[in-house]
């Protein structure tokens, strides 16, 4: 096993304003797909809830669809997760970057 990136992007699926998903799951998910195919990118994805307080104080829950790449890349991870933040009109998004053991088998 050898040391690794890992990264982890997290993002909503609620308009921010609308309070509503104005793009589905299903259509994040294919957007992201289609960028990391292009790109040659090794990642998975996975749909979960999340939940976070609103700036208007109010607690929400949401689909969330979390994005996980594996690897030292030429691609700027918190330039993606701002770009599909503001796509999706998320307040934020979540990264988190974890050195990890892995190895493909």
């Amino acid at each position: 096993m050898k040391d690794n990136t890992e990264y982890q992007i997290y993002i909503g699926c609620r308009d921010s304003q609308l309070q509503d998903e104005i793009i589905s799951e299903e259509e994040l998910r294919e957007m992201v797909l289609q960028f990391f195919r292009r790109k040659e990118i090794d990642f998975s994805m996975f749909s979960t809830k999340g939940g976070y307080l609103h700036q208007d104080g109010t607690f929400i829950i949401e689909n969330t669809l979390c994005i996980n790449i594996i690897g030292s890349y030429d691609l700027d991870i918190i330039k993606l997760a701002k770009n599909l933040s503001m796509f999706m009109n998320q307040e934020c998004s979540l990264v988190v970057k974890d050195i990890i053991k892995a190895e493909f088998c």
